[in-house]
């Protein structure tokens, strides 16, 4: 009699084995995991070439706009990327009858164009995303996207912070790898954001230096692309007099101006044309004095060749820190919050398996894409950019500066 219970015991837990396997996600077909590490992996194409599309600051309700819609469906047909990243605010900061439902459908909306358009997507929150935590945490934020075939995401040292290993086109070694991090909120601040947490820099470390021991001992080539930019952002700007505030932008991180260091933007033809460079607010970076150590773990490992933000949705450009790590913007992607018009835009970056270290970057905009051009749409009016021209008036007003014109 024993040995019939131990016998249907057993039946009974290779069943439920063979239902919980049953019920894991599908997966895309482009999208594999690694037998070795469990990690979801991406791989190059038969032509040694992979692309990333990034969208970020969409910044919809729980209906996608129309213009968004539009603009993302027509880039993907002409990029045809391996892999959209999405840094963040998804959701918009003004969301008036906000609740769990609404916010998750929100999201919902994002995965199922991109799987309909059957591109593989990862995400991480943005500030506006993390001001829905109390209705859809982290967690069930991803689990939304999860619900798509076409999203990949891996364990990290929090929902929004993770790794995609891409693989050679033959699958034999990693040929890069793409690192989403939660640069977090506010969470108190009166000026600038936390950026990522200590406990994630971290991770990135621990992480870092296992790919490196996969990678027989080489770091791996890498980017990383998050909402909030480091604040070594700033190094391609200088502070000056608020006599100068013609030529500046002005800072809600510390409440100064700045103004652009032409020979420190990014210039290579290589990678990005000068016309494609635009500053048009100041960096609202993590604080200047963040304890989150991010940047510096990244020269320290060595792997980390550019980091690419959302955020300030009219800034459009790339600069070189003095230590040779890319960094730049995506201007904003949505119409239902600020940016540029018609020229909203998209980034693409084009990687070569055989030699990672030389991809480049270029830009698509609606405008260019649909043929339908503006300079103003009405969510502009809610631009922080306009803060410092409102700045600029009153200085006129009170202390009739002799200024010249305006940004």
């Amino acid at each position: 009699m024993k040995k019939v219970i131990s016998v249907l015991l057993a039946a009974l837990m290779l069943f439920s084995a063979a239902t919980v396997a049953f019920a894991a996600r599908e997966l895309a077909p482009m999208i594999k995991v690694d037998e070795q590490t469990g990690a979801q992996t991406l791989k190059f194409n038969a032509d040694g070439k992979f692309k990333i599309l990034q969208i970020n600051d969409t910044q919809d309700t729980d209906s996608m706009h129309k213009r968004t819609e539009e603009f993302i469906r027509a880039a993907v047909a002409e990029v045809k990327p391996d892999l959209v990243v999405i840094p963040g605010d998804v959701c918009n900061d003004i969301f008036l009858g906000a609740n769990a439902k609404r916010v998750k459908q929100c999201l919902r909306n994002l995965g199922s164009l991109l799987s309909e358009l059957k591109v593989p997507f990862a995400y991480t929150p943005g500030n506006h995303d993390h001001d829905k935590d109390e209705m859809v945490s982290p967690a069930e934020q991803m689990a939304v996207f999860e619900e798509f075939a076409y999203n990949i995401h891996n364990e990290g040292s929090d929902p929004g912070s993770y790794n995609i290993p891409i693989m050679s086109s033959d699958g034999s070694r990693m040929a890069l790898n793409v690192y989403m991090i939660d640069s977090q909120n506010k969470d108190g601040l009166a000026n600038g954001y936390t950026g990522c947490t200590p406990e994630t820099t971290a991770w990135y470390v621990q992480k870092s230096n296992e790919l490196k021991e996969l990678n027989g001992g080489k770091p791996v080539p890498s980017v990383v692309y998050q909402h909030v930019p480091v604040w070594q952002i700033y190094e391609c700007l200088e502070k000056v007099d608020k006599k100068e505030a013609n030529n500046a932008i002005f800072s809600l991180n510390d409440y100064e101006w700045y103004k652009e260091v032409e020979d420190k933007m990014y210039t290579d033809e290589n990678r990005m044309i000068k016309k494609d460079n635009y500053i048009g607010e100041a960096p609202c970076s993590e604080v200047f004095d963040t304890k989150s150590g991010e940047y510096e773990a990244w020269l320290q490992q060595g792997d980390v060749m550019g980091g690419f933000f959302a955020h300030d949705h009219v800034n459009h450009f790339m600069m070189q820190t003095k230590d040779g790590i890319i960094l730049g913007y995506n201007g904003g992607t949505g119409f239902a919050a600020y940016g540029r018009g018609s020229h909203r835009s998209m980034r693409v970056y084009t990687f070569d398996e055989n030699d990672v270290e030389n991809f480049t970057i270029d830009s698509v905009y609606y405008d260019d894409l649909t043929g339908h051009s503006f300079k103003f749409y009405p969510s502009d009016i809610m631009s922080t950019a306009i803060f410092g021209d409102v700045l600029r008036f009153l200085f006129r007003l009170v202390f009739i500066t002799p200024w010249k014109g305006s940004r």
